[in-house]
């Protein structure tokens, strides 16, 4: 079975390419010709303009060619993204080729609330799809309403290589516990709520740190931290990978997240890989990872308050986060490992061609 998957460089930053590299290095996919074809990266706009021409340019000589796929399995996101895959989607379409839309987008309700013309645009490309993949029953939900149930939901929790992140086991009781955050410096992953949630935290806990792995708008949170008095509690890390980000969750004791939008992020089920307890948000997708209760504390996106208590029930009580993430650590073996859910992946590809 020969694959064509477009998507983001799979060295770029974010979620969509971080599942993609675990869907393609997995065992379950041996025996498989995947090609995967980047439609932009990071850098300047010069620089990623330039690697969209040429992704289309190696997709067109690819299939056109001598090496043609059974399937085409396009990676969507927001906005300009759904745009730009939609060329990939039209022009497999027309070679006669099945085509998987599989979404990992936060804000696509924006863009079918735009006009009549976007929604009927995102209306027919759910509907004409071969499968259509979706991270969270949330998400399952909206594209059926969107396309009145016409479209084929299938639904595929984002992966993660469970055994290849380190879980040193329950981290007990700390004089300093650590709270890590990690994602892009926004509004949208609400980091800013999280540090005005933090002087009540501090109060309360005292030696409590909280580390800050992300880029974005660093400016605005330096600025934050100062205002808020808060320089000797927080630690802003910048981008990391690699073995710092496999450092910081070992080192975590509790992993925050307080999401307006996501798909289902892949932060929160590499903290629970680690063995964190994961306070955040019931935002889309996050509540199919996070049992309230066993695995972390959800609580209302913008409800600062129930955050910081969240937040103190786990940092006063090292017995209860140390459950709670072992519970999430099964859980991501059991649910979200990435062997497991490439072998559904393998058999919704066959389910295709079928």
């Amino acid at each position: 079975m020969r694959i064509a998957m477009i998507g983001p460089d799979l060295e770029a930053q974010g979620g969509i390419a971080t599942l993609a590299r675990t869907f393609i290095e997995a065992k379950a996919m041996e025996g498989l010709e995947i090609r995967y074809f980047p439609t932009v990266g990071e850098g300047s706009k010069l620089k990623k303009v330039a690697q969209m021409a040429r992704g289309q340019k190696d997709f067109l000589k690819g299939v056109l060619g001598d090496w043609k796929p059974d399937i085409v399995h396009i990676h969507v996101a927001d906005g300009v993204s759904f745009y730009r895959k939609m060329v990939y989607f039209e022009q497999a379409r027309a070679m006669g080729l099945p085509v998987i839309l599989h979404n990992n987008f936060a804000f696509l309700e924006d863009l079918v609330a735009k006009s009549p013309v976007h929604e009927s645009l995102v209306r027919r490309a759910y509907s004409e799809a071969t499968q259509v993949h979706v991270v969270s029953h949330d998400m399952a939900r909206n594209i059926s309403d969107w396309t009145d149930g016409a479209a084929n939901i299938k639904v595929l929790f984002n992966p993660v290589p469970a055994e290849s992140i380190p879980y040193p086991g329950p981290r007990g009781d700390k004089e300093s516990p650590i709270v890590l955050f990690m994602g892009r410096v926004g509004e949208r992953k609400g980091i800013f709520d999280l540090i005005r949630a933090l002087p009540e935290v501090s109060a309360r806990i005292p030696k409590m740190r909280l580390r800050v792995g992300g880029d974005g708008d660093i400016v605005r949170l330096n600025q934050e931290i100062a205002t808020n008095n808060l320089e000797p509690h927080v630690e802003v890390l910048g981008w990391i990978s690699g073995q710092d980000k496999l450092d910081a969750y070992t080192t975590a004791d509790v992993y925050c997240l307080p999401s307006y939008a996501e798909g289902l992020p892949i932060s929160v089920l590499e903290a629970m890989a680690a063995g964190l307890p994961v306070v955040s948000t019931t935002a889309d997708g996050i509540p199919d990872a996070v049992m309230h209760g066993e695995t972390g504390l959800l609580f209302e996106a913008g409800d600062i308050g129930a955050m910081a208590e969240h937040l103190v029930t786990l940092l006063a009580n090292p017995g209860l986060r140390d459950a709670m993430g072992t519970a999430g650590r099964e859980r991501v073996l059991k649910v979200f490992d990435g062997e497991i859910l490439a072998k559904t992946l393998r058999g919704y590809w066959e389910e295709a061609l079928r």
